[in-house]
């Protein structure tokens, strides 16, 4: 009797201690990974004021074609096509105004990334931090995308108005349309009016009203690009193990 007493009050003693450890174990792994998300965080932050930095820079985005604004449809299509970019000084200098105007414009971001990231609770911070190689940036996209976009275009408005890159869209849109006249005289006049028509109604065609439109949005994808790139960084250095 006293045996079966004995065995029993140790198998309890035994249940108790594993069940102990695995509920230490899974408290030491909870505040690893908690510490693990806010060194994330706070590399992520310092990662995100490097890449507008660099961004902002003379060149940050003219100079890499990662991030570089191309001239929109059609025009851009028309230039790359017709010859190099350098041969067409309107096209090359359109393109150098735009990018600059990015430039002027990415600073803005910065603060409504971090903070994004510095109001992010625990839970949200592990789950980024357990996303994959681009959770964090493409968190960031969904939830400061639009705001960020509302937040540059301002800015790469009055810029492009200011420096005469609308109005120079405006004549190499005319000229291409006067273009297509040609075309349509020299060839079967129905169809290439057909052919026209369809390039303008292109919803991938930017209008000269949109122009500023369109950089804003390629100035907030190029950043997000960079961003990933930076995150994919701070991950692997993360994970590396301390010598």
């Amino acid at each position: 009797m006293f045996r079966k007493i004995a065995v029993t009050f140790l198998s309890l003693v035994v249940c108790a201690c594993t069940s102990m450890v695995a509920e230490l174990e899974s408290s030491v792994q909870q505040k690893f990974q908690q510490m693990l998300a806010d060194k994330f965080a706070e590399r992520l932050m310092v990662g995100i004021d490097a890449v507008v930095d660099e961004l902002a820079k003379s060149g940050g985005y003219l100079n890499d074609p990662l991030v570089r604004i191309l001239l929109p449809p059609p025009i851009g299509i028309i230039a790359g096509v017709a010859s190099e970019l350098k041969q067409n000084p309107d096209a090359n200098l359109l393109q150098t105004l735009m990018n600059q105007a990015a430039e002027h414009a990415i600073p803005v971001a910065g603060p409504l990334l971090k903070n994004i990231i510095t109001n992010m609770d625990e839970p949200t911070l592990v789950g980024v931090l357990n996303a994959g190689n681009q959770g964090a940036s493409q968190y960031l996209k969904q939830h400061a995308g639009e705001m960020v976009q509302t937040a540059l275009l301002p800015v790469i408005t009055k810029e492009l108005n200011a420096n005469g890159a609308v109005e120079l869209y405006g004549k190499l849109l005319e000229a291409k349309s006067k273009a297509d006249n040609i075309a349509a005289k020299a060839n079967d006049v129905q169809q290439s009016l057909a052919t026209a028509q369809r390039l303008q109604d292109n919803p991938e065609n930017v209008a000269q009203e949109r122009l500023t439109q369109y950089v804003a949005e390629q100035a907030m994808g190029g950043m997000f690009r960079k961003i990933a790139k930076e995150e994919l960084s701070i991950r692997q250095e993360l994970q590396q193990p301390k010598l």
